[in-house]
């Protein structure tokens, strides 16, 4: 190896592709050459630095890998997003999981403004993935992540992820007109909410918040239905099975063609009940990858347009 201030380039690849894809095997794969040469790399990288990167029992990188692994690995995504730009092309997608029901109902039908917003002629490929699993950030599974999170589970961060709010919405019930004014009629008190029955999600925590927050018994009764995820359970409420909690992201355009009503009090409204909000998450080293921020931008403004559009004041939640 080279006795220069710099390591060989080939070897920093290498070192670059074990840290994000968390093996020697993994990133000989991805690289096409044999993981003997990978290996080689690695013990040659540690020579030059005179410090171990690599636990071989464990095969995850050391703390002293993570520090310097961090900062390689953002250098050359600098250098593949700036070649990229130079060519006038993207090399590969934009790879975006996100939480089934906010890509469902409010992302997916607004990806062709991110594409017509660039610059270029054809901007950027997303490659959408709909999924209530989180994706591993160190084994490079995806550029970024959308999903809604409670604010307790919002407090935490991995060390090596940034995390950015990107909405806040308020939280209300919703269910099908025939269901409102067919079986149950109109809620004359607040507290007749607790008569109705209630769809759940995954459990029946954020019912008991909500309702606590409205100053109402936080006890829930026995659910009439309990579905894993969002989009479900309004599927469930468009159905007339009963009453689903939801925010605009959600049930705009349900609320919009009439398919989804609010319910409202007649003894006045709800209070203006935000429980969490969906956040755009990345790892620390591609945040300010450029292709990375123009969607975080993006997302941003097309998030203040909608709620301009909706006009919903913070007491505007009935």
């Amino acid at each position: 190896m080279s006795t220069g201030i710099l390591p060989p380039f080939a070897v920093l690849r290498a070192f670059d592709r074990v840290g994000r894809l968390g093996g020697i095997r993994k990133a000989a794969h991805s690289l096409q050459i044999s993981h003997a040469i990978v290996s080689r790399h690695m013990a040659a990288l540690e020579t030059f630095l005179g410090v171990t990167l690599y636990n071989r029992r464990t095969g995850e990188l050391t703390e002293a890998g993570r520090r310097y692994h961090a900062r390689i690995s953002a250098a050359i995504s600098d250098m593949e997003a700036a070649t990229s730009a130079v060519k006038g092309a993207h090399a590969r997608p934009l790879t975006i999981w996100c939480s089934a029901g906010f890509s469902l109902h409010w992302l997916a039908q607004r990806l062709p403004d991110f594409r017509t917003g660039a610059r270029e002629r054809s901007g950027p490929l997303v490659d959408l993935h709909s999924t209530d699993t989180e994706p591993s950030f160190r084994h490079d599974e995806a550029d970024g992540d959308i999903r809604y999170l409670f604010d307790d589970d919002a407090k935490t961060l991995p060390d090596d992820m940034r995390a950015e709010e990107i909405a806040r919405p308020v939280v209300f019930p919703v269910a099908a007109p025939s269901f409102r004014i067919g079986r149950h009629g109109a809620l004359r008190q607040r507290k007749d909410i607790l008569d109705l029955p209630m769809i759940q999600e995954r459990s029946d925590a954020e019912w008991a918040n909500w309702l606590s927050l409205q100053g109402l018994s936080p006890k829930v009764s026995q659910p009439v239905a309990r579905y894993g995820q969002a989009h479900l359970a309004l599927v469930a409420a468009r159905s007339g099975q009963g009453v689903a909690l939801a925010n605009h992201y959600l049930v705009a355009d349900d609320l919009a063609s009439g398919r989804l009503v609010m319910l409202s009090p007649d003894d006045g409204p709800w209070e203006p009940v935000r429980l969490g909000a969906y956040y755009f998450r990345c790892s620390r080293p591609r945040w300010n990858e450029p292709l990375v921020a123009r969607f975080r931008r993006w997302l941003h403004k097309a998030v203040a347009e909608d709620e301009q559009a909706w006009s919903l004041p913070d007491d505007a939640a009935t």
